[in-house]
């Protein structure tokens, strides 16, 4: 009936609750020619969740051409993606085979730590002799294990836990968003230039372990030579990478339209379109089993020789509602302020893991 339906805990299992973020959520599902779309978004148990944003993003663009929005919104088309000519782990295995197309065959940066204290694969690709710019496209998730290591941080707080959070809330997101690149928690990308890696720029938090497309623009004026070398980096195991590509094309003319909602309807018959129309400090809070209702009238384009694609545009933030008791240790906590702390972190939580694993084999 060209109705699309789905339900989305849009900030559910997020490393990093506190650190409010817009996300550009790919609606690949949703079809062409849609003339109606609902969706719901719902708060998960023992969570609460502040959404303050919640835009439909509908992009025109010519058939047989894709399009994402990287993480600061801008959106790029591709259509002739490159898989690597090479692809290695720090400790020198290849899992080429495993990154060249998207089948549900993860790499999950559970390699020997690096020099730098953290898990990495390097990708090789061809360059095209006058491309100044690379689009770098993934497919990949955040881990179930990483969820695990984050419990595992924030009970280290014990009673502490709740005054700490209100701390972070109140911190410069600077300075919180410093924290979690020096930890390596989003997907951190360099590029190789003259023999030294440069920090390119980082693919955030999904927020959950659904897999999705991801885009980052790259700029290789600088690189001499007809191959890039790009290394991405994260703590260990917080990520599976199942795809990585290299598009080199033109970006496409296109169109986008931020398409006005119907209606934007709480669960507890409460109108909340005008409180989800910008990123500010005004936010619709759902607890228990709250959601929010979103229908949509698709406008139809009268080309066509183009089709659609949807983003959906959130930003917010939630808090886990699962009470912390205990002591706090300080003498752990301490360490996190030392970068790379979160993946020996992981590696020691890991292999506690299989040595308990063992005992019960055996």
């Amino acid at each position: 009936n060209g109705t699309y339906n789905f339900t989305s805990g849009l900030y559910s299992g997020a490393v990093y609750s506190t650190l409010e973020r817009t996300d550009y959520l790919p609606l690949n599902t949703v079809p062409y020619d849609a003339k109606d779309i609902s969706f719901k978004i719902a708060n998960a148990k023992n969570e609460e969740q502040f959404i303050n944003k919640v835009e439909l993003l509908q992009v025109n663009h010519a058939s047989g051409v894709n399009v994402l929005a990287d993480r600061h919104g801008a959106i790029y088309s591709y259509q002739k993606t490159m898989a690597p000519l090479s692809a290695s782990t720090n400790n020198k295995n290849d899992v080429k085979n495993i990154l060249s197309q998207t089948d549900e065959q993860y790499y999950s940066f559970d390699n020997a730590a690096n020099k730098d204290g953290f898990s990495d694969v390097t990708l090789t690709f061809d360059k095209p002799k006058d491309a100044d710019n690379a689009k770098l496209i993934i497919h990949a998730r955040n881990t179930f294990w990483g969820g695990l290591i984050h419990k595992e941080f924030i009970n280290l707080f014990g009673d502490d836990f709740e005054k700490w959070r209100a701390k972070q809330e109140k911190a410069d997101p600077k300075d919180l968003e410093k924290w979690q690149t020096d930890q390596a928690l989003p997907l951190m990308v360099y590029i190789k230039i003259n023999n030294d890696w440069k920090f390119v720029d980082y693919y955030q938090l999904i927020g959950n372990t659904a897999s999705r497309d991801m885009i980052m623009n790259i700029d290789t004026k600088n690189i001499s030579g007809d191959k890039i070398e790009l290394k991405l980096e994260t703590a260990y195991r917080f990520w599976d990478l199942d795809f990585a590509g290299i598009d080199y094309s033109n970006n496409e003319n296109f169109t986008a339209t931020v398409v006005e909602p119907i209606q934007v309807i709480k669960s507890d018959s409460t109108n909340e379109s005008t409180t989800l129309q910008n990123s500010d400090k005004e936010y619709v809070h759902l607890v228990n089993d709250e959601f929010i209702s979103f229908k949509y009238s698709i406008p139809q384009s009268a080309n066509n020789n183009t089709e659609a694609s949807y983003f959906l545009v959130s930003g917010g933030y939630y808090h886990s509602l699962v009470h912390i008791t205990g002591q706090a240790d300080y003498n752990a906590l301490i360490m996190f302020k030392k970068q790379g702390a979160f993946d020996k972190f992981s590696r020691d939580k890991y292999k506690e893991a299989e040595d308990v694993a063992s005992v019960f084999q055996h």
